[in-house]
């Protein structure tokens, strides 16, 4: 009640107020105003004086305001639109989006929805989320802005990791502060006998011996100021090798650092070159024979030890020619030998013969594998002579003395003519396992060996059972 007829506030109660006075709170509580039926319909607007917008919003009454929204508001509107209309007036505050217009751009408005009296009005209280929405914006862009500098820095420290294990120079990256090593190459860590996690981190003087080590960081920054120096001597301690370091400063981050590029002194060699002549002392003066064939099959080189297992007189007299020449069942071994190293990489320990030029037989063994030489496929032989093994080394297939005492069995019992039919099945089975044994299931090489199509391979191996061997 009022007291006194004073226009003050008693016991709760809210004094009349005018209906322009109504009005002008309203525009001043919220930035825009809307009265619309409970179809949707704008039947008022009010806006605040602060609220700036290009066009004129009082164009809206008599309109459908799903007419003055987005694609994705309308069903948002419409959905708590009937959940208001239903009785739910706790409904939560509403995000929409109004459609741009002329000049005036698309804004976002938060509304609170209010009953205004029995016949369904309804008061929409509106906030501008303008300023939100470009704080929002700037976030992603600066979002997008941060992925981007991520992305550069992703794609130029992989450049730098391709140029880096690209060089063939050992290079390191060294705190001219600590001393420490901050990263290397692969050709830095071969030379110092490590691996590169071993060697990240590890101080830089101590993988040279000890008259190496004194002062050895205070003369590289003193080298690498004075640019008409000489690259520093010094001795690894791991490999003991004498290498010259050719070391740069540079700051970055606030902190020097010293790019040294080291390589072997003059008349040092490396592991890589130890390798190497070890490898060419091997396939010149190694027992075994070594041959390099093409995927045609043709000899592209051989070793001295091949030249005396074919009883030929210079390598002139074989390059080129078909290694098939040499073997005692020609294409089919090759093939064989081929087709799986090709396949699988590698094929260990085939057995077969070598045929000299002067004619002679030696059961050898075969072990190949498959090479990519500038980027071709070359295939090597490692050949090795066997035939001292083969008095103490049981064949790989023959007949048992099973088979032996059920043939035995049959005289007297049937013809001869039975009996020699018999034994031709068990040699025939005997051969056509020993074939696929040796051809490692390969059907085609086991029909060519044996003389055979391959559809006579097949029907002799479904006779015997076969046919589900795994090779």
């Amino acid at each position: 009640m009022m007291s006194q007829g004073d226009q003050t506030w008693t016991s709760g109660l809210v004094p009349m107020i005018e209906p322009e006075v109504v009005s002008e709170i309203l525009a001043r509580i919220s930035d825009l105003g809307l009265v619309v039926s409970k179809v949707g319909k704008v039947l008022g607007v009010l806006t605040n004086p602060t609220f700036r917008i290009e066009n004129d919003l009082s164009a809206w009454e008599g309109k459908q305001l799903q007419d003055e929204l987005t694609v994705e508001s309308i069903p948002k509107f419409e959905a708590r639109l009937r959940e208001f209309v239903g009785g739910d007036v706790g409904v939560f505050p509403l995000e929409l989006n109004h459609c741009a217009r002329g000049s005036n751009p698309e804004f976002p408005m938060r509304y609170s929805f209010h009953q205004l009296g029995q016949d369904g009005t309804i008061l929409m209280l509106g906030s501008d989320l303008r300023s939100t929405a470009e704080m929002q914006q700037q976030l992603v862009s600066a979002q997008i802005a941060l992925e981007k500098d991520y992305e550069a820095q992703r794609d130029h420290d992989l450049k730098f990791r391709v140029l880096m294990s690209a060089t063939e120079e050992a290079t390191l990256y060294i705190s001219a502060n600590t001393g420490q090593i901050i990263d290397g190459n692969a050709a830095a860590a071969e030379l110092f006998g490590k691996s590169q996690t071993e060697l990240t981190g590890q101080t830089f003087a101590d993988e040279f011996d000890m008259k190496s080590r004194e002062n050895l960081l205070d003369r590289l920054v003193a080298s690498a100021a004075d640019q008409s120096a000489a690259p520093l001597s010094a001795t690894t301690q791991k490999v003991e090798a004498s290498v010259l370091i050719e070391p740069t400063l540079f700051r970055t981050s606030g902190e020097q650092m010293l790019l040294c590029k080291i390589k072997m002194a003059q008349g040092a060699q490396t592991r890589s070159d130890s390798l190497e002549e070890n490898l060419t002392q091997l396939y010149k003066t190694g027992v075994d024979s070594i041959v390099f064939v093409g995927l045609d099959g043709n000899i592209l080189t051989c070793n001295d030890a091949f030249l005396n297992l074919a009883d030929v007189t210079n390598a002139q007299g074989v390059k080129g020619r078909a290694l098939a020449e040499f073997l005692s069942r020609g294409s089919v071994d090759v093939n064989v030998i081929l087709e799986n190293a090709n396949r699988t990489g590698s094929m260990r320990l085939y057995a077969t013969k070598t045929r000299s030029e002067l004619g002679a037989d030696r059961t050898i063994e075969i072990s190949t594998s498959r090479l990519n030489a500038a980027g071709e496929t070359v295939f090597a032989l490692v050949i090795r002579d066997a035939s001292r093994f083969d008095s103490v080394r049981p064949p790989a297939s023959q007949v048992t003395d099973v088979d032996m005492r059920s043939v035995i069995e049959l005289i007297g019992g049937q013809s001869l003519k039975d009996i020699v039919a018999k034994t031709t099945d068990v040699v025939e089975k005997m051969c056509i396992e020993t074939a696929v044994e040796m051809t490692s299931n390969n059907r085609v090489a086991a029909a060519e060996m044996l003389g055979l199509s391959r559809q006579s391979l097949y029907v002799k191996l479904r006779k015997y059972g076969l046919l589900s061997k795994d090779g």
